[in-house]
Protein backbone atom coordinates (compact mmCIF):
# COMPACT_ATOMS: atom_id res chain seq x y z
CA UNK A 1 0.00 0.00 0.00
CA UNK A 2 1.43 3.39 -0.82
CA UNK A 3 2.37 5.73 1.95
CA UNK A 4 0.58 8.96 3.01
CA UNK A 5 3.43 11.01 1.55
CA UNK A 6 3.37 9.04 -2.01
CA UNK A 7 -0.19 9.95 -1.84
CA UNK A 8 0.79 14.11 -1.26
CA UNK A 9 3.52 13.85 -3.94
CA UNK A 10 1.00 12.16 -6.24
CA UNK A 11 -1.95 14.81 -6.30
CA UNK A 12 0.62 18.05 -6.26
CA UNK A 13 1.88 16.25 -9.32
CA UNK A 14 -1.24 16.70 -11.02
CA UNK A 15 -2.23 20.08 -8.94
CA UNK A 16 -3.07 23.36 -11.72
CA UNK A 17 -3.09 26.33 -9.36
CA UNK A 18 -3.48 30.63 -10.40
CA UNK A 19 -1.16 32.74 -8.51
CA UNK A 20 -2.35 36.15 -8.21
CA UNK A 21 -0.44 38.86 -6.70
CA UNK A 22 0.22 42.26 -8.06
CA UNK A 23 3.93 42.12 -7.62
CA UNK A 24 5.62 40.14 -10.31
CA UNK A 25 8.28 38.53 -7.93
CA UNK A 26 6.06 37.40 -5.26
CA UNK A 27 4.46 35.70 -8.28
CA UNK A 28 7.21 34.26 -9.07
CA UNK A 29 8.81 33.36 -5.82
CA UNK A 30 5.79 31.27 -5.32
CA UNK A 31 5.55 29.86 -8.72
CA UNK A 32 9.17 28.42 -7.62
CA UNK A 33 7.69 27.30 -4.01
CA UNK A 34 4.97 25.66 -5.19
CA UNK A 35 7.24 23.75 -8.35
CA UNK A 36 9.80 23.01 -5.39
CA UNK A 37 6.68 20.78 -3.39
CA UNK A 38 6.08 19.06 -5.92
CA UNK A 39 3.12 20.64 -8.14
CA UNK A 40 3.74 19.81 -11.50
CA UNK A 41 0.42 21.06 -12.94
CA UNK A 42 -0.31 24.18 -14.18
CA UNK A 43 0.86 27.06 -12.77
CA UNK A 44 -0.30 29.91 -14.32
CA UNK A 45 0.34 34.03 -12.86
CA UNK A 46 -2.32 36.94 -12.66
CA UNK A 47 -1.76 40.04 -11.84
CA UNK A 48 -5.01 41.01 -10.07
CA UNK A 49 -8.28 39.60 -9.28
CA UNK A 50 -9.60 40.77 -13.00
CA UNK A 51 -6.83 38.91 -14.87
CA UNK A 52 -7.53 35.94 -12.20
CA UNK A 53 -11.36 35.93 -13.64
CA UNK A 54 -10.27 35.82 -17.05
CA UNK A 55 -8.30 33.11 -16.11
CA UNK A 56 -10.40 31.27 -14.12
CA UNK A 57 -12.86 30.74 -16.78
CA UNK A 58 -10.15 29.70 -20.00
CA UNK A 59 -8.58 27.47 -17.69
CA UNK A 60 -9.08 24.51 -14.92
CA UNK A 61 -7.72 25.26 -12.10
CA UNK A 62 -7.60 22.74 -8.47
CA UNK A 63 -6.67 25.98 -6.33
CA UNK A 64 -6.03 30.31 -6.16
CA UNK A 65 -3.35 31.04 -4.19
CA UNK A 66 -4.32 34.87 -3.99
CA UNK A 67 -3.31 38.23 -2.56
CA UNK A 68 -5.79 40.28 -1.10
CA UNK A 69 -4.69 44.04 -1.80
CA UNK A 70 -4.05 44.64 -5.78
CA UNK A 71 -5.42 47.21 -8.17
CA UNK A 72 -8.24 47.05 -10.63
CA UNK A 73 -9.93 44.21 -8.87
CA UNK A 74 -8.86 42.61 -5.09
CA UNK A 75 -8.78 39.33 -3.90
CA UNK A 76 -11.69 40.03 -1.55
CA UNK A 77 -13.81 40.86 -4.38
CA UNK A 78 -12.17 37.74 -6.47
CA UNK A 79 -13.11 35.18 -4.19
CA UNK A 80 -17.03 37.03 -3.55
CA UNK A 81 -17.34 36.83 -7.33
CA UNK A 82 -16.44 33.37 -7.32
CA UNK A 83 -18.63 32.20 -4.75
CA UNK A 84 -21.17 33.22 -6.14
CA UNK A 85 -20.45 31.35 -9.63
CA UNK A 86 -21.62 27.99 -9.17
CA UNK A 87 -19.56 26.84 -11.57
CA UNK A 88 -16.07 28.05 -8.62
CA UNK A 89 -18.44 27.80 -5.77
CA UNK A 90 -16.08 25.09 -4.52
CA UNK A 91 -12.41 26.00 -6.12
CA UNK A 92 -10.23 26.02 -3.00
CA UNK A 93 -8.55 29.22 -2.13
CA UNK A 94 -6.05 30.32 -0.39
CA UNK A 95 -5.81 34.08 0.38
CA UNK A 96 -2.17 35.40 1.32
CA UNK A 97 -1.63 38.69 2.59
CA UNK A 98 1.14 41.20 4.21
CA UNK A 99 -1.36 42.28 6.66
CA UNK A 100 -4.31 41.83 9.43
CA UNK A 101 -6.99 44.76 9.67
CA UNK A 102 -10.40 44.36 10.98
CA UNK A 103 -11.89 45.41 7.38
CA UNK A 104 -9.84 42.26 5.82
CA UNK A 105 -10.64 39.73 9.16
CA UNK A 106 -14.52 40.92 8.32
CA UNK A 107 -13.94 40.34 4.14
CA UNK A 108 -12.77 37.20 5.11
CA UNK A 109 -15.66 35.80 6.83
CA UNK A 110 -17.93 37.05 4.41
CA UNK A 111 -16.61 35.26 1.53
CA UNK A 112 -15.56 32.28 2.68
CA UNK A 113 -11.81 31.78 2.58
CA UNK A 114 -10.75 28.37 2.84
CA UNK A 115 -7.60 29.75 4.22
CA UNK A 116 -4.89 32.42 4.57
CA UNK A 117 -0.82 33.34 5.52
CA UNK A 118 0.31 36.10 6.65
CA UNK A 119 3.57 37.28 4.39
CA UNK A 120 6.20 36.21 4.49
CA UNK A 121 5.97 32.66 5.12
CA UNK A 122 8.16 29.33 5.07
CA UNK A 123 7.17 26.58 2.03
CA UNK A 124 6.75 24.22 4.72
CA UNK A 125 3.85 26.80 5.81
CA UNK A 126 2.12 26.90 2.41
CA UNK A 127 2.74 23.24 1.46
CA UNK A 128 0.30 21.99 4.63
CA UNK A 129 -2.11 24.57 3.61
CA UNK A 130 -1.94 23.16 0.90
CA UNK A 131 -2.42 19.36 2.11
CA UNK A 132 -4.89 20.48 3.91
CA UNK A 133 -7.15 22.83 1.42
CA UNK A 134 -6.92 19.75 -0.68
CA UNK A 135 -7.72 17.21 1.81
CA UNK A 136 -4.44 15.56 1.82
CA UNK A 137 -3.73 16.27 5.62
CA UNK A 138 -3.90 13.60 7.69
CA UNK A 139 -5.56 15.22 10.34
CA UNK A 140 -8.54 16.34 8.25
Amino acid sequence: MPSRNTNHKEALKKLNVLVVDDISAVRNILAQILRGLGVGGRIDKAEDGLEAWERVQAHNYDLIICDIRMPRMSGLELKKLLRSTPRFEELPFLMITGEVSEDIMAGAVESRWDGYLLKPFPSALLEKRLLKLLALDDKI
